[in-house]
Order: C-alpha cells, then structure tokens, then sequence
C-alpha cells in the first residue's frame, strides 16, 4: 500500500489574518447524521484569509521496498470571489501531497463547523488517465456524528485507451471521524482538533474481442485505492494528513495489458504523509 502523510511543519506556518472564529466555550452534542453521537465543536479550523500560507513536510513511502522520498509543499490564498476561495501550489508547479492537490484543485467555502470544496480527484493509477470531479464536497463537518457520511458521488466513465475501450465505476465519499479536545502530532500538541476522511473506490473493466466476439474482463476488482485521514486545528488548519494509495489488477488484466502495450503498475502499495 502506497501511504503519503503531509505534516504541518509549525514553524514554517505562517498565518496573516486572526482567526475570526473562536472555538466555543461549552460545546453541545450532536445528533446529526448516521454513526455515532459525539461532542459538537466550533473553530476557525481552516482560516481563509488573503496571503494566509501554509508549508508542509511531505514524504512518499513505497511500503514494498522501505523507500523513502521527502519533498515539501507551500500551500497559499491565491484568490477569493464572495465566500469562495482558491488555494495555489508550490508556485504553480505540482503538489507532491495527496491532500495538497484536492484542496488546490478548485474552490473551498468554510463555516466554523465546515469545510467544502469543489475540484477534482487525479487518477491513483498510473496509465489510466482519470479525472472524479467533487461538488460542495464536506471535507468535514464538527456537527455531524462520528462515522457519519457528509459526501458521496458515484459515477461511471467510459474512456478509450489503445484502442481498448475500458469502463471505470467509481465512489468517492467523505467520513466525519472524531472531534478531538488534543492531538499530538511529531511532538506538538494541538487542542480543538477535527477529524475525516476521504475514500476513493475504484472498480475498472475493458471489452475485447476475443474470437470476434466482445469479452468484458475485469481490471481492477472493487477496492478502495486511496484513503485520506487528515486533521484540522482551530486557527491553524491542516496538521496532517495521511494518505494510503494501494490496488492489485487481476491476473487476467495482467496478461491483457501486456499484449495491448498499456503500461500499468500491476500493484501500488505506498504510504504518503502531507
């Protein structure tokens, strides 16, 4: 499994604007969504202010070796329309995190309960050009219940690659995890923290001719190919963010792939912090 974490490097974080939104004094217990009830809290857990920028350690562990590769991101304010607001990127250039690049790929809105975006999901699979658009996206919500759903999108896509026509299923949904009094993350304590997530499921098939007759065969079995857990704190933002990517084509899709000339990794198994 390919894991990635971004991780808040605290002294490099710089914050122009006060937190507008303190975090509240006696918090109430929700009984919003499915899952488990829990202690409902209120923050600035991702200021959006203009100039407001963000540094980040990142590093990319290929869990089949033990490798290693570190990089940094800087996220910044890039832009605000209304309530929206645009987040850019190391100057322009790609986001080694995995979370980096969701929340700089389009427009993000925030209460002191809420953070939502709409952007877009890169494709985890290399070979297999895919883009999963996300709409008001809730990347977390501090009202709703432990475990409770504040996302979903299902869609299909089909894409012609070689020549080959492929048939892609996809799920992406969010997760409220739990509101935290403290968090201590790489020896720093953090209080009035939230937490979610993000998963990404994936199920992919390609039609060939087989004796000329159409074949439908299975490429990647349903499975969750990346898993995102990120934290947030009041008046800081993103602390961490541990990101899993991993999937195993079929054997079938092995060999199929070999003969159409489709250069896919047959398995992903790395671990990403951002």
């Amino acid at each position: 499994m390919k894991l990635k974490s971004l991780t808040v490097a605290c002294l490099a974080l710089i914050i122009s604007a006060c937190s507008t939104d303190d975090s509240s004094d006696s918090p109430t217990t929700s009984g919003n969504g499915g899952g488990t009830q829990q202690t409902t809290t209120t923050g600035d857990y991702f200021p959006l202010a203009s100039n407001n920028e963000w540094n980040y350690n990142v590093v990319n562990k290929d869990n089949a070796t033990g490798n290693e590769t570190d990089s940094t991101d800087n996220l910044k304010v890039e832009s605000q329309s209304g309530e929206n607001y645009t987040l850019s990127v190391n100057n322009g250039a790609a986001a080694n995190g995995t979370m980096s690049g969701l929340l700089t790929s389009g427009e993000l809105t925030t209460t002191d309960t809420q953070l939502t975006a709409t952007g877009e999901f890169g494709s985890p699979i290399d070979g297999i050009p895919l883009s999963i658009p996300f709409v008001d996206a809730k990347f977390y919500d501090t009202t709703a219940n432990l475990n409770a759903t504040l996302y979903t999108n299902s869609d299909v896509i089909t894409q012609t690659i070689q020549n080959i026509p492929f048939t892609i299923n996809y799920s992406l949904k969010s997760t409220q995890l739990d509101n935290l009094d403290s968090y201590t993350h790489n020896g720093v304590t953090y209080t009035n923290v939230t937490s979610a997530k993000l998963t990404l499921n994936l199920k992919v098939q390609a039609t060939v001719t087989v004796l000329g007759f159409d074949q439908t065969v299975d490429i990647l079995s349903p499975q969750d190919v990346v898993v995102v857990t990120s934290y947030y704190t009041d008046g800081v933002g993103l602390v961490n963010a541990e990101s899993e990517t991993g999937y195993t084509l079929t054997g079938t899709a092995t060999a199929l792939l070999v003969q159409a000339g489709i250069d896919i990794p047959t398995s992903i198994d790395t671990y990403t912090v951002n």
